[in-house]
C-alpha cells in the first residue's frame, strides 16, 4: 500500500490501491464485500469532485457509461455499474492486472529491445476482434448503435499478465445513443494517433479506428512513434501527409506480409484501408498461421510476467496490504445501509431509507422483510416492466481452411452439404459441433479432398486444405503402426528409409485414429497422418497430438543427421467424458435456480457441476414476479455462464 494512499469506504465500494489521477478523474483498485467471506475485485473510475458541474464533461462521462456497458465482449472491459456518491460520478468496471501498451513500450525501450512481432499481431489481432464487436454492436430492437471509439490509443489498450488484450475507454466515442455531441470542426482524441481525415475535422467513420489500430501495430513493430513530433501542429501535419515509412526499414525482423498488413491498415484515403476491422483482424490471423493467437496468447503471458516481474510483486503487495486495511473498515462499520440508489445525494429522494446495525443479525432479518413485504404489496398494486437480458450459450463452431494452391476457386461442403466456398481462406462459421464429420473440399480442375474433422462448440478449427491437380497422384504415405514398437518404448523411434546426403530430415506423424493436430513445439504442423520437413538435422522438438474426445499424446523427438526420414506412430487414447460446469446470475436482484426442476442454490451460482449436455435452467423470485426458463448446453470439460 503507497504511503500517500489510505483505503477508503466510497459508498458500497471500499477503494483499496491509487492507480492513476489525471486532470478529470482518478482510478482506483476496489472491492466489495458481502456476508459469508464473498468479495470482489474491481476498478472505479472517478470523477473529480470539481468537474461534477462541468454539464458537457458529465455528459461525455454518462456516455462511457452508457456505451461500454452495451459492449459484453471478451476483448473489450466490462462495465458493472454507474452512479454518482456524494458529489462524484463514477464507474465501476472490470479490473484488468497488467499494463497498457504505452507501459509496455516504455518498459521495453528501458531494456532496449523491441516487442516480437508474433506479439505485436497477437496483441493488434485482439484489438481488432474487440472493436469489430464494437463497431457492428446492435440494439434489443436490432439497430446498429453506430459505434466509433475515436480515441483507439496505446494508453487505451491493456495487455493483462495473462496475456488478455482489452480494449478501454470509450470515453469520447461516437454513438447512436450518446449525449454529447461533438461541435463542427472540433478535433476529439489524442492527436498523435488520428487518421488523416480526423485531422482535418471532417466526419470520421469506423475507418478511423482501423487507422489508429494501424499506428499502433507500427509502433509495437518499431519501437518508435510514427507521427509524434515537437509541437502538435507539426503532428497533425505529418498524419495529413501520410508519409509513413516501411516497419521493416526500422526494425528488420518484421516480415513483408507484415508490412503489407500495416502499409494497408495505414492507407491515407479511408477507401483503401480495409473494410472493417473483422477484414484486419482475419489478415492478421492469417500471418500468424500455422501458429494460433491461443498458442501466441499463452508465450505472451510468460513474456508479460517475466517482464514485469518487480512491478507484479509490488503491487500485489499494494493490494494485499489495501484488501486488508479495507476489510477492517467494513468490519468495523457500525452500520449497513441496505441497497443505495446510484444516486446517493444527501436530501435525495429515496424509495427506501431504512438502515438496520450489523447486530444484532436477528433485528436486520426482521427489518429486511418487512421491506419485502412492503415492496411485494406495492408490485401487486403497480405493474412492473422488466427487460431481461440473457447471455446466450455458444452452440456452435466454426472452420478456418487454408486451401492452396493459391487462386483456387474451392467448394466446402460438411455432411455432404455446401457451407462455403472462396480461394485461399475459407471461414465456415456457426457449424454445427460434432465428432468425425465427414469434410469435402471441391475445385475444378483438381481431386476431391476428403478427411473427418471434430468440432466443439466455441472452437474455431484450423484445416490445411492442399488440392492436387486431376490425374496427379498424391504423394504415397506409408500406412499408419497400430501400437508402439518396442524400440518407441525404449525412447528410440524407427527409421523408415535414408534419404541423401544434405538431404533434409522428415519427421512422418502418424496417429490412431488419424486425423489428429499436431503440434511442434506449440506450432501447428497439420493432422495426422503429415509429413513435416521443417526441422534442421539433430534438432530436438516437443510434439503434441490432439483429438477431441481422446487423450493428447506428448512426446520429445530427435531428428537425425544424415536425412533420414522417421516415423512417429502413437495411438490416441479416448477421454471419458468430463463434467463441465455451469454459473447463473440475475444482474438485478437475486432468484433461486432450478436445474432440471431441482433446486440447487441462489443466485449468483458459480461453477455448478453438470454432466455434458442440453439442461433446463429456471430462475424464479416470487416476491418480484420473476419467472424465467432458458436451456443450455454444457459441454465436457468447459465451463458456461447464463445471465438473466
Amino acid at each position: 500500500m503507497s504511503a500517500s494512499f489510505e483505503p477508503e469506504q466510497f459508498g458500497r465500494y471500499f477503494l483499496v490501491d491509487k492507480v492513476a489521477v489525471g486532470g478529470m478523474a482518478e482510478v482506483f483498485k476496489a472491492r466489495i464485500f458481502r456476508e459469508g467471506g464473498f468479495q470482489k475485485l474491481l476498478v472505479i473510475k472517478r470523477i473529480l469532485g470539481h468537474l461534477g458541474g462541468n454539464e458537457e464533461f458529465v455528459d461525455m462521462f454518462i456516455d462511457e457509461a452508457k456505451i461500454s456497458v452495451e459492449l459484453q465482449h471478451p476483448n473489450i472491459v466490462q462495465v458493472y455499474d454507474f452512479g454518482k456518491i456524494g458529489g462524484n460520478y463514477f464507474i465501476a468496471m472490470e479490473c484488468i492486472e497488467g499494463k497498457d501498451i504505452k507501459g509496455l513500450l516504455r518498459k521495453l525501450a528501458e531494456r532496449r529491445k523491441v516487442l516480437p512481432v508474433e506479439y505485436a499481431a497477437c496483441i493488434a489481432h485482439e484489438m481488432c476482434k474487440g472493436l469489430d464487436f464494437a463497431h457492428k454492436k446492435h440494439n434489443l430492437q436490432g439497430d446498429p448503435l453506430g459505434i466509433i471509439h475515436r480515441d483507439v490509443s496505446p494508453s487505451n489498450i491493456l495487455v493483462s499478465y495473462d496475456g488478455n488484450v482489452k480494449v478501454a475507454d470509450f470515453g469520447i466515442a461516437k454513438a447512436g445513443i450518446s449525449l454529447y455531441n461533438t461541435k463542427d470542426g472540433v478535433l476529439k482524441g489524442k492527436f498523435q494517433y488520428m487518421s488523416p481525415e480526423q485531422a482535418a475535422g471532417e466526419d470520421v467513420t469506423t475507418s478511423a479506428d482501423i487507422f489508429a489500430c494501424g499506428i499502433i501495430l507500427h509502433e509495437m513493430l518499431t519501437g518508435r512513434r510514427l507521427f509524434k513530433a515537437d509541437s502538435e501542429v507539426k503532428t497533425l501535419k505529418r498524419i495529413r501527409a501520410a508519409d509513413i515509412p516501411l516497419p521493416s526499414q526500422l526494425n528488420p525482423a518484421v516480415p513483408a506480409r507484415m508490412d503489407e498488413i500495416v502499409m494497408r491498415a495505414l492507407a491515407r484515403q479511408p477507401a483503401d484501408r480495409f473494410a472493417d476491422c473483422r477484414e484486419f483482424q482475419q489478415a492478421l490471423l492469417e500471418f500468424m498461421y500455422p501458429s494460433t493467437p491461443e498458442v501466441v496468447r499463452d508465450s505472451l503471458k510468460h513474456f508479460m510476467r517475466e517482464l514485469f516481474e518487480s512491478e507484479i510483486a509490488a503491487e500485489r503487495r499494494r493490494l494485499r496490504e489495501g484488501s486488508a486495511a479495507a476489510v477492517q473498515i467494513w468490519e468495523s462499520a457500525s452500520e449497513l445501509a441496505l441497497e443505495e440508489e446510484w444516486a446517493e445525494e444527501a436530501g435525495s429522494a429515496r424509495t427506501m431509507q431504512t438502515s438496520v446495525s450489523r447486530m444484532p443479525m436477528a433485528l436486520a432479518v426482521v427489518a429486511v422483510m418487512l421491506a419485502l413485504a412492503v415492496a411485494t404489496f406495492v408490485a401487486v398494486r403497480e405493474p412492473v416492466t422488466r427487460v431481461v437480458e440473457v447471455e446466450k450459450a455458444v452452440r456452435t463452431g466454426s472452420v478456418h481452411l487454408r486451401v492452396t494452391p493459391a487462386g483456387v476457386n474451392a467448394a466446402v461442403y460438411l455432411r455432404d452439404e455446401r457451407v462455403g466456398n472462396g480461394t485461399g481462406m475459407v471461414l465456415v462459421e456457426d457449424a454445427e459441433p460434432g465428432m468425425d464429420i465427414p469434410l469435402r473440399v471441391e475445385a475444378e480442375g483438381h481431386a476431391a479432398w476428403n478427411d473427418t474433422i471434430d468440432l466443439v462448440a466455441g472452437e474455431r478449427l484450423r484445416v490445411l486444405v492442399a488440392l492436387q491437380e486431376a490425374g496427379d497422384p498424391a504423394r504415397p504415405r506409408p500406412p499408419a503402426s497400430s501400437g508402439a514398437s518396442g524400440s518407441e518404448q525404449a525412447g528410440l523411434e524407427p527409421l523408415d528409409s535414408v534419404g541423401a546426403e544434405g538431404t533434409p530430415p522428415t519427421a512422418r506423424f502418424r496417429s490412431t485414429p488419424s486425423g489428429a493436430r499436431v503440434y511442434v513445439d506449440g506450432r501447428l504442423v497439420g493432422r495426422t497422418p503429415v509429413d513435416w520437413d521443417g526441422g534442421s538435422a539433430g534438432s530436438s522438438a516437443k510434439v503434441e497430438y490432439r483429438l477431441g474426445g481422446h487423450n493428447t499424446a506428448t512426446f520429445s523427438i530427435r531428428l537425425p543427421v544424415d536425412g533420414r526420414s522417421v516415423s512417429f506412430p502413437r495411438s490416441l487414447e479416448k477421454r471419458s467424458a468430463e463434467p463441465g460446469k455451469v454459473s447463473v446470475n440475475v444482474k438485478s436482484g437475486w432468484a433461486n435456480v432450478f436445474i432440471d426442476g431441482q433446486r440447487v442454490d441462489t443466485t449468483p451460482l458459480f461453477n455448478h457441476v453438470l454432466t455434458p449436455g442440453r439442461h433446463d435452467i429456471r430462475v424464479v423470485n416470487e416476491s418480484t414476479g420473476m419467472d424465467e426458463s432458458r436451456s443450455v448446453t454444457i459441454a465436457s470439460g468447459e465451463a458456461s455462464s447464463v445471465t438473466f
